[in-house]
Parts: structure tokens; C-alpha cells; sequence
């Protein structure tokens, strides 16, 4: 059995802090000095607690300033799990919406044909929209998904593209194949889509073909998140 390190339980007891409201967002830390003696921990094993809550982003060092409370995300997500944004919102405590849907039947462009396996000439249908929590805009997604699996005219009636290909198409998403790289939030107009005051801003793009059970291509996503209302993690364990 593996019992947490002296860091690793001020890394909670920081995070707890966080949670219950004795710190919030924008506060400035007590000095070194004065927080390790509050915590009952070395100056050394203080550090060591920042240097992991700074990577997580949970907290901002500033040389000369102090250290303070970072902006909290809004929605926490592991890497390794595969949810619906919807379920990601819910989770959260918040409700989900959807807003600014636009659905069009095109050809694919040469990028979408080649990574679901189209020849050009078959259709896709292409879903823009923009999701919400608790109203606010938290990321602008577009999603492809070929035409041939919609039996009817394509109608996005449910929050989740999971329930409805499952419950209306009998398709169910069992895996994707995931790529998370930084973007400017000029690419597609994502500025204005999540209120950011500036198109040099950036935002998390994660693209993700998906998979149902048979290992069969069935639609690829691309997902613009703030980084200012997600949160990604990874449980990373040793070999």
C-alpha cells in the first residue's frame, strides 16, 4: 500500500482550501514563511505543493508579487474517459444548452475525407454549434458525421450527439482516437463564438474520431474549449 508524500498531502489540504471557500479565486497566498508554519510543513515541502498546483493551474506564482488563487475551471475532465459534453456539464452541477447551431449537407473538404475513410463525392452532414453552462459559452464544436447513416432529413433535437446517434440512429460510440494542441482563437471565428475579448486568445482544439463497437469511423470532431472553463487531466501511473 502507497501512503501520499508530506507534498502530496499539502497539495489536498491547499485544493480542500480551494473548495470549501477559505481561498478563492484571486487571492494572494500568505508568504512562505507564514503558510508553511500554518500547514505544519517544511519551506522545502511547501514548494514542492506549488510547483504541482502551478502545473495544474490551480494556482500563479509571480517573482517579486506573491502567489495567488488561479481562475478555477469551470468543468473538469480526465483524458482517458470518453463522456459527452453534456455529461461533463451535468457533472458539474450546471445545465447544459446548446446555442448558434448551423447544419449543413456538403461534400467533405480533403482533410474530412481523409480522416473518416469519404471518397469526395459522399455527403456529410456538418454540425456547428455552441455549448453552454449555465448559459455561459464554454466551447464551439463542429462535428461531421456522413450522410448515409441518417436514415432522415439530420435533426440535432437532443443536448448530446452521443444519445442521439444511439437512441434515434442505433449507433453507439464506443472509443475515439484523440488529439488536444493549442490554437489562436481567430481559427473559425472562435473569438466571437466564446465572447473572448481578443482573436490572439487561446483556446484548447481537441479533433477525435470516433468509434463504434465494430471499430468502424463515424464521425470526427472538432472541439474549441476555454481554457479559462476546462480543465483536462490525465491519471498518469507507473510502469
Amino acid at each position: 500500500m502507497l501512503f501520499p508524500t508530506r507534498y502530496e498531502i499539502v497539495v489536498q489540504r491547499i485544493k480542500e482550501m480551494v473548495m470549501n471557500g477559505e481561498l478563492k479565486e484571486g487571492d494572494k497566498l500568505p508568504s512562505e514563511i507564514e503558510f508553511s508554519r500554518k500547514l505544519g510543513v517544511s519551506r522545502a515541502t511547501l514548494r514542492e505543493a506549488f510547483r504541482i498546483l502551478e502545473d495544474e493551474g490551480l494556482i500563479k506564482r509571480y517573482h517579486g508579487v506573491g502567489t495567488f488563487v488561479s481562475k478555477i475551471p469551470v468543468i473538469k475532465s480526465g483524458m482517458e474517459e470518453l463522456a459527452s459534453i453534456t455529461k461533463l456539464i451535468e457533472r458539474q452541477g450546471m445545465k447544459p444548452g446548446t446555442k448558434d447551431v448551423v447544419i449543413t449537407r456538403v461534400r467533405p473538404s480533403e482533410r474530412e475525407a481523409s480522416m473518416m475513410g469519404l471518397s469526395h463525392d459522399e455527403e456529410i452532414y456538418r454540425v456547428e454549434r455552441v455549448r453552454t453552462a449555465d448559459g455561459i459559452p464554454v466551447l464551439f464544436c463542429i462535428d461531421r458525421i456522413p450522410a448515409r447513416f441518417v436514415k432522415k432529413e439530420f435533426r440535432l433535437e437532443k443536448e448530446s450527439l452521443f444519445d442521439y446517434l444511439q437512441d434515434d440512429l442505433g449507433i453507439y460510440i464506443s472509443y475515439a482516437v484523440s488529439d488536444i494542441v493549442p490554437v489562436k482563437a481567430e481559427v473559425a471565428g472562435v473569438y466571437k463564438k466564446l465572447n473572448f475579448r481578443s482573436k490572439s486568445a487561446v483556446v484548447l482544439l481537441l479533433e477525435q474520431l470516433h468509434y463504434d463497437e465494430n471499430h468502424n469511423p463515424i464521425f470526427y470532431s472538432s472541439n474549441f474549449f476555454s481554457p479559462e472553463k476546462f480543465r483536462f487531466y490525465i491519471v498518469r501511473k507507473r510502469i
